[in-house]
This record gives structure tokens, sequence and C-alpha cells, in this order.
């Protein structure tokens, strides 16, 4: 066979494939419009009391939050997901109960959401961590 013959019952395949798929009557009621959505994110935050025991130690870590955001933009349901220390945890979640968030929105409406933040626990100018924060 030659290649205009080839082409041509590839084409021809291709077109009917479409047209087949064109007329299936379950995708006749299909919305292709797109939602207009934006996740919500922080205004202002409140940063946590370091425990002072880590302080005392040294010890550096981070815990990681779900929460839920409201439609005004106010922190509820708030769970630790992990922490590298019990004592991050508590000082964490005190802390993110004060924050405030821009709410997600949802074709131009506000929405709540469900959102998972980090909170770190630096020490700021510290030559060697400890080993209890590796």
């Amino acid at each position: 066979m030659n290649i205009k013959k080839i082409t041509l019952i590839a084409l021809a395949q291709v077109m009917a494939c479409g047209a087949i798929y064109a007329a299936s009557p379950d995708e006749t009621n299909i919305d292709f419009a797109l939602e207009d959505q934006t996740d919500a994110y922080v205004l202002e935050t409140v940063a946590p009391k370091y425990p002072i025991e880590m302080l005392e130690r040294g010890v550096q870590g981070r815990t990681l939050l779900m929460l839920r955001v409201d439609e005004v933009g106010e922190v509820s349901d708030i769970r630790v997901v992990t922490s590298s220390n019990q004592l991050f945890s508590q000082a964490a979640v005190k802390s993110v109960k004060k924050w405030y968030f821009q709410p997600g929105t949802r074709d131009g409406e506000a929405v709540p959401q469900i959102v998972t933040v980090p909170v770190d626990f630096l020490i700021e100018d510290l030559q060697t961590p400890a080993l209890a924060s590796l």
C-alpha cells in the first residue's frame, strides 16, 4: 500500500471515531465551564510562644495542622496532623486559633475550606542543632 492510501484510511478512522464520540448521548449534557475558585490564605498570624523547655534545650521543630477556615476567615476545628513534639503541638494550636484568613471562594462566593498549615519552631542564631531536633 502506498503512503497516500494509508494516510487516508487513518484519517477516515480518526474522523469516524470523533463522530461517534461527539454523537454519544451520555456526553451531550456536560457543562464544560470551569469553576472560578480561589483558596483561603493567611492575612494575620500570631507567632507561637516557643516552649521554654524546648528553647533551653535548643530543640527546633515543626507542627503540621489541619484546620477549617469559614466564610469570614475565622479558624476552627484545628487538628494536629504531625508534630516533632507535643509541646510544639500545644503552642502551635494556641497560636493558630488567633490567625485570620482571607476565605476561599467558589464562583465569587466565600466558602469554608480545609487548610493545612505548617508551624515552624526555629531558634535564630542556633550554631549547632540539638540532637533531639534532628
